[in-house]
């Protein structure tokens, strides 16, 4: 009976490869690597969420939304790298914090570095594969959730048995900063982590709503919010809580964003300030570098497009509108 992952690597055909590779900036085989990675990596994620009956939910629950979202055929896969399709893209995000949680930008970070390339679109890109290549099993063999659990486990406890020791290593060192990811989040109360993790987006809405640039202006400013964020997560370590907080943001900007400008002004700042404060309180030293992140990113915001004046005659880079914004965040990050 062919396994999970040799029905996902039958359809990467050359040609898929070579189309995946383009998208990424590689060549195919440094994705057809990748993919030999990627695919245990994910297999694994979900073999451990089915130990619990929450996870088996949750996992049901991407499965039934795969058709709703484009479903997990590698068109809609080749059309989110490829095209930059939203319901893919969005779905793909959601899978993949679903399955790992906080530490979707650790493991991302720790497979590029292993790797030698920006592994992070292709694991998004190859949780649908997976999902569709289990949904595709489940109905073949007329599979309840039970035996979704069961076969995943099986799998993959097949898979480690017989996986080279560099595979084996690379499943080891996921374990291990998905394990440090969520102590991070277990340090925090549930309404101090979502602070915390919604922070960035808090900080760039609320200088953004201060003083409203129009729409050239705000895609201006979201752009340069969304290089400040990557540029963030490209220096950061992989299991401190800046990647972690700036990886979760990221999810919901390339996805759904659970919050926007039109958020209440008054809660974005509170948001920012309880955020500041508990990090302050139970990993101070953290503090000075989530702060610090933080600032950047209202600054850069702040200049990325130009306000007031006429025809761009007398315009400023910062509206005092804006000031007001960034010393309010500073104040509150203090």
């Amino acid at each position: 009976m062919t396994t999970l992952l040799e029905s996902v690597s039958q359809q990467m055909t050359p040609e898929v490869l070579g189309k995946i590779g383009k998208a990424i900036g590689v060549d195919d085989a440094t994705v057809q690597k990748g993919l030999d990675v990627v695919g245990p990596v994910i297999q694994d994620g979900l073999a451990k969420k089915t130990q619990t009956t929450t996870g088996l939910d949750e996992i049901m629950s991407m499965l039934g939304g795969l058709e709703s979202s484009g479903g997990g055929g590698l068109e809609a896969i080749l059309s989110m790298l490829t095209k930059g399709s939203p319901a893919a893209g969005a779905a793909s995000a959601g899978a993949l914090g679903g399955i790992f949680g906080p530490a979707v930008s650790a493991i991302g970070k720790t497979l590029s570095a292993k790797l030698g390339f920006d592994v992070t679109p292709l694991l998004s890109a190859a949780v649908p594969v997976v999902l569709g290549a289990i949904a595709g099993a489940a109905k073949s063999q007329n599979l309840d959730s039970k035996g979704i659990a069961n076969m995943l486990q099986t799998e993959q406890r097949n898979f480690m048995s017989n996986a080279s020791p560099e595979v084996l290593g690379v499943l080891k060192e996921v374990e291990t900063v998905t394990d440090k990811a969520n102590a991070i989040q277990q340090a925090f109360t549930a309404d101090e982590w979502t602070a915390i993790r919604l922070a960035p987006l808090a900080t760039t809405f609320y200088v953004m709503s201060a003083s409203p640039s129009g729409l050239v202006g705000s895609v201006k400013e979201l752009t340069a919010a969304g290089d400040v964020m990557r540029d963030v997560l490209k220096d950061a370590d992989a299991t401190s809580l800046v990647n972690i907080a700036f990886g979760s943001a990221m999810q919901k900007v390339d996805g759904k964003p659970e919050l926007d400008e039109n958020a209440p002004r008054e809660s974005m700042i509170g948001m920012i300030r309880t955020a500041a404060v508990a990090v302050k309180a139970k990993m101070p030293g953290e503090a000075q570098s989530f702060a610090s992140a933080l600032n950047t990113l209202a600054q850069k915001v702040a200049e990325a497009a130009k306000e007031g004046g006429f025809l761009g005659i007398g315009a400023k880079t910062i509206s005092n509108e804006e000031q007001q914004a960034l010393n309010e965040i500073r104040a509150a990050l203090a």
